[in-house]
């Protein structure tokens, strides 16, 4: 290893460099001023962010378009099949009868009235905002519909 005199801080100097600290303020606080130069040149060719960075950017940067489309795709479809998840438990709840056996605390018992009320409005809510959250996902909510007009509107006056 070229940084014989850092390893055993190697650590806390990672930490350091990566919170931004110069490397003098990390061998002072290591107690061994006279370190900062080698810190220095260790900063400089093995922890060296920008470059990793750079390097990261220049990668995806050269993914076609396909496969950016494709990634994005995956992820909403993702989210589809996770609300579509929500619903189906809503559904659950909601589909819940009075009297029906269901699992309590206490074991298998009866639902009540007011642990039906209980279930239901949440389940509600639940079903109503994975509807909501589903719609604007594809696009067919009221706002997107309305900025839809919109644009419409505004290629049909020019």
């Amino acid at each position: 290893m070229a940084f014989e005199k850092l390893a055993p801080h190697i650590d806390f100097i990672e930490k350091g460099l990566a919170d931004g600290k110069s490397p003098r303020a990390i061998a002072k606080e290591l107690g061994e001023p006279s370190l900062f130069q080698t810190i220095y040149r260790y900063k400089s060719k093995c922890f060296d962010l920008n470059s990793a960075a750079t390097g990261a950017w220049t990668e995806e940067r050269q993914k076609n378009h396909d496969t950016r489309f494709n990634e994005g795709k995956a992820k909403i479809i993702d989210s589809l099949e996770l609300l579509n998840l929500v619903k189906l438990r809503a559904d659950q709840l909601l589909s819940l009868e009075i009297g029906q056996n269901v699992l309590g605390k206490d074991g298998p018992a009866p639902l009540s009235p007011g642990y039906a009320v209980y279930l239901w409005g949440p389940a509600a809510k639940m079903a109503i905002d994975a509807i909501k959250q589903e719609q604007e996902i594809s696009g067919d909510d009221p706002g997107s519909k309305a900025a839809d007009s919109l644009i419409e509107l505004l290629h049909g006056e020019f």
